[in-house]
C-alpha cells in the first residue's frame, strides 16, 4: 500500500485505501453522511460495508468531527470518516488507524497552536510573566520552537532590566 511518511511513521493516503477496498470488495458500499451541529461544528460518519449484498458482511463505521474553516475543510472531514472506516476494516498500512490526511489535520492544528503560543508568549512584559506563561504551555513547553520564542524573549527582557 502506497504510504506517506508523516513524524517517522508511515500513512496511507484515503484514496489507497479507497481503491484498496475497491479491488477487495467490488461489491462493497461506502456510505457519507454530514450533521452540523448549533455550534457549527460538522460531525461527518462513514458506513462502509464489504458486501452490500451481504448483510452479514464485514462493516464499519468512521467519523470526524470539526469546523469548516477552511477551502475543502468539509471535504477533508468526509475522507478523514472514511479513513477511520476502512482502517477498522483492516484497510490500513503499518498498523496505523489514521490517515495521512487526518496526521496533517492534526499536526496543522498543533502549529497553528504553536505559533498562537509563540505570539501570547511576546506578550509578556516581565520575566516573572514569562515564567508563568511558559509554565502554562503544558506539553507545548518542551516544544523546540517554543523554547527558542521563551529564550529569546527571556535575553531581551533581561536586557531592558
Amino acid at each position: 500500500m502506497k504510504t506517506i511518511k508523516l513524524q517517522g511513521k508511515e500513512y496511507a493516503t484515503v484514496p489507497t485505501r479507497i481503491k484498496e477496498f475497491r479491488e477487495a470488495c467490488p461489491n462493497g458500499e461506502i456510505k457519507t453522511s454530514p450533521l452540523v451541529q448549533a455550534d457549527g461544528q460538522v460531525i461527518f460518519t462513514a458506513y462502509i460495508q464489504k458486501d452490500k449484498a451481504n448483510p452479514s458482511s464485514a462493516s464499519a463505521t468512521g467519523h470526524a468531527i470539526g469546523k469548516i474553516t477552511g477551502d475543502k475543510a468539509f471535504e477533508k472531514l468526509e475522507t478523514i470518516s472514511i479513513g477511520r472506516a476502512l482502517a477498522i476494516l483492516g484497510f490500513m498500512a503499518s498498523g496505523e488507524v489514521a490517515s495521512s490526511e487526518e496526521m496533517e489535520e492534526f499536526l496543522n492544528f498543533q502549529n497553528e497552536k504553536k505559533l498562537l503560543a509563540i505570539d501570547e508568549m511576546q506578550k509578556c512584559k516581565t520575566i516573572d510573566e514569562l515564567k508563568t506563561y511558559f509554565t502554562s504551555l503544558g506539553n507545548l513547553c518542551t516544544d523546540k520552537d517554543i523554547i527558542k520564542a521563551k529564550d529569546d524573549l527571556k535575553k531581551k527582557l533581561n536586557e531592558n532590566i
